[in-house]
């Protein structure tokens, strides 16, 4: 059985990033913004593409000394908040364990048992599409669909329990805007399902892909084995309009493609942003086991603004804004959620900049945070 550990602690144990300075990082209870709010602001601001970098490092650092575990493995799924029925959800911790059938299959296959099994449930992306393998995967995995995981820290964690947001029941009750507090972070991830291949596992590896273990249902049983880690949005609470950051492994364009027909390799059209290159190359030198990952850049102005990671907001990017189309989560009691899709030339299209206040009229803001969107009504 795994030893529950806080956040407080897996960030503090969790070592020094490198900052592109001389001076490392300080890793220490990251989560809360070490000893100063004040201090992760100003650096923040004085660089937000090397601050972006120091969070992925520390969120990428091993929760202790010889775990097989990252940081960021230890947040809070979704899928264990938003639970069925509208059901209130478990402690933040300990960590839940995955379900006997999958521990298993698991045994069955020579995993190890003391590593964290995580639930990849979703594969589709805003606009309903799914993102498609395809390229150098090998034949049996073209066209299977590149999963998803979202996660949450302790303090969204919690503040969607104080709020008792986590079901629809609780959304319809709300009499005003939510306001997350500012130790509050989401962590978003696609993953290139590898399955039990050891062949592909290992040419993964070889591309600089962080491997974990995982599974997902499938047809009243679970599929259960490896997956690589090919995208990751982390944003924060730290800016009033939330800071989003988004990084990408830079070998995707060989095993993700479009839905062009012919499929043609996927690549990002938005990024990495001109900041952005010269701060990639520095982390990517000094941490080799992340070096064929790239910061595609950093949202945190209410401006107009395309930045889109090519894992998570495929077919898509051209109009794609993290902090705009997050900037609509709303519910209204009449209304539902909003709806920020909007009709252009015989399609659709997504805000890239933030709507005026406005629009919103009779909705209560969610704070950025669509995750709610998951919900259930209690039965």
């Amino acid at each position: 059985m795994r030893r529950a550990i806080s956040i407080t602690v897996l960030s503090a144990v969790a070592g020094l990033a490198q900052a592109q300075s001389a001076s490392p990082y300080d890793c220490s209870n990251f989560l809360t913004y070490g000893t100063s709010v004040e201090k992760t602001r100003s650096d923040f601001h004085a660089s937000p593409e090397t601050q972006a970098w120091n969070w992925f490092v520390c969120l990428n650092q091993p929760t202790a000394q010889g775990s097989p575990n990252r940081v960021w493995e230890g947040l809070k799924p979704s899928s264990q908040v938003f639970l069925p029925n509208g059901a209130p959800p478990q402690p933040y911790l300990p960590e839940q364990p995955a379900p006997d059938a999958v521990l298993e299959q698991a045994r069955q296959l020579g995993m190890n048992l003391d590593r964290t099994f995580h639930d990849l449930d979703s594969t589709l992306q805003v606009d309903g599409l799914p993102l498609l393998m395809g390229g150098q995967v090998p034949e049996a995995q073209r066209g299977q669909p590149v999963r998803f995981l979202l996660q949450m820290g302790q303090g969204t964690f919690d503040y969607i329990v104080q709020k008792q947001v986590y079901n629809m029941n609780g959304q319809y009750a709300l009499t005003s805007d939510l306001k997350f507090p500012e130790t509050s972070w989401e962590v978003k991830t696609s993953w290139i399902w590898i399955g039990t291949d050891a062949t592909f596992k290992q040419q993964l590896e070889n591309d600089g892909y962080y491997v974990i273990q995982a599974y997902y249902p499938h047809q009243n049983q679970y599929q259960v084995g490896y997956a690589a880690l090919s995208g990751m949005h982390v944003i924060n609470k730290l800016s009033p309009e939330w800071i989003w950051t988004t990084f990408e492994n830079v070998n995707n364009h060989k095993y993700t493609v479009t839905n062009a027909v012919p499929a043609t390799p996927m690549t990002n059209t938005t990024g990495p942003t001109p900041p952005s290159i010269p701060v990639n190359s520095s982390f990517q030198g000094n941490y080799p086991d992340l070096s064929k990952y790239e910061l595609i850049g950093v949202e945190f102005k209410p401006v107009t603004q395309v930045l889109a990671n090519s894992q998570l907001e495929s077919a898509f990017q051209d109009t794609s804004s993290c902090l705009a189309c997050h900037g609509t989560a709303a519910y209204s009691k009449q209304k539902g959620y909003f709806n920020f899709a909007m009709k252009e030339d015989g399609g659709i299209v997504y805000p890239t900049t933030p709507l005026p206040a406005s629009d919103f009229a009779d909705y209560n803001k969610l704070d950025f945070v669509w995750s709610l969107k998951r919900a259930q009504w209690q039965r």
